[in-house]
């Protein structure tokens, strides 16, 4: 059995995220949303994070993610700490493996300025598809860390 690595990412990105945003989930089958939210407004502002369980891969595809997090100032990094937390709680959620695949479809663009750099995840292009459209494939890496902070919405 290997140990969990500590992501200096996550250890230096999850607390500034986490004491300016509170995300919670909502669960329809296998299915998970999430939202955003910030101490000031509890109303999600951000409803575009959905990712679900492939049951016959058992792996997970991000559906929708589009935080909305940039239109906040100094969030530098936080899109991509919100990802690793979403992709980690999902993870314990549906109790997939370490090393599960997580799949998902994209801008040419966003892949290069967003996904490649999740080195966690080590996202490559499985294929391009029309329109500047990749579909990527990476694997999720158990780290050490807790996602009991993301609760069920109300």
């Amino acid at each position: 059995m290997t140990l969990p690595h500590r992501s200096p990412f996550l250890t230096r990105q999850i607390p500034i995220l986490l004491s300016r945003f509170s995300i919670s989930f909502e669960q329809e089958l296998s299915c998970l949303e999430y939202f955003l939210s910030t101490p000031k407004d509890p109303r999600p502002f951000s409803r575009s994070l959905v990712v679900s369980h492939e049951t016959f891969s058992d792996s997970l595809y991000v559906s929708k993610f589009y935080p909305e997090i940039y239109k906040e100032l100094n969030c530098k990094y936080l899109s991509a700490a919100c990802f690793y937390m979403i992709i980690h709680h999902a993870v314990s959620m549906f109790h997939l493996p370490d090393r599960c695949r997580v799949n998902l479809e994209t801008d040419t663009g966003v892949f290069q300025k967003f996904y490649s750099r999740l080195n966690d995840f080590n996202f490559k292009i499985c294929y391009t598809r029309p329109a500047e459209k990749v579909y990527l494939r990476g694997n999720y890496c158990e780290t050490e860390f807790k996602v009991n902070m993301i609760r069920p919405a109300s």
